[in-house]
């Protein structure tokens, strides 16, 4: 293995390890939550029509390399790496006890404004996604950038349910942060 794919091998670990803790120690009682089983199937179904279509396509794309290998793109795609998961951090933290894996309306639920969420509504997204286009960049094949569209279709999923809680919620106070605040990249999306 070389020490590149090792060093995003222990950097995307340190990510994960991060967030199965910081969600252990921010549990507080939910006042209303989405079906894990809706999510699921929303994914499941996405995975299995895009790698069927890409394998029916062209079975040899998927292992085809789309960026060329060199210590250029391999650091670029580092610094892209650690720019987008501090990002996602910097939300994760700056969210506290609103934050859930799933949509959810928690007690005491207020809607987040400040730190990331001046730039963006889904900071946490935006983040893992910028994190993963710079594993694609350094690893280059044309299969990681096709997860990392997979990723983005699961989490519009997913911000879209989320975004319906936090209108029933909150009603126009959401509603105005969302016409004043783009879902994942600033001024733009």
């Amino acid at each position: 293995m070389q020490v590149a794919e090792l060093l995003f091998i222990v950097i995307w670990a340190g990510f994960y390890a991060f967030w199965i803790i910081s969600a252990w120690k921010t549990r507080s009682p939910v006042k209303r939550k989405q079906s894990r089983l809706s999510f699921f199937m929303y994914g499941i179904i996405w995975v299995a029509l895009w790698v069927f279509l890409i394998n029916w396509l062209s079975p040899d794309l998927l292992s085809e390399r789309i960026v060329p290998a060199g210590i250029g793109y391999t650091i670029a795609g580092l610094l892209l790496t650690l720019a987008g998961l501090a990002f996602a951090v910097w939300a994760r933290v700056h969210l506290g006890k609103n934050w859930s894996g799933m949509p959810t309306i928690r007690e005491d639920h207020t809607i987040t404004r400040t730190g990331p969420y001046r730039f963006v509504r889904h900071p946490i997204y935006s983040g893992i996604l910028l994190g993963l286009i710079g594993t694609g960049i350094s690893f280059g094949y044309f299969i990681v950038f096709c997860c990392v569209l997979l990723i983005l279709v699961l989490f519009i999923i997913k911000f879209r349910m989320e975004e319906k809680f936090l209108l029933e919620e909150f009603g126009e106070e959401y509603a105005k942060y969302k016409r004043e605040v783009k879902g994942l990249i600033p001024y733009v999306i």
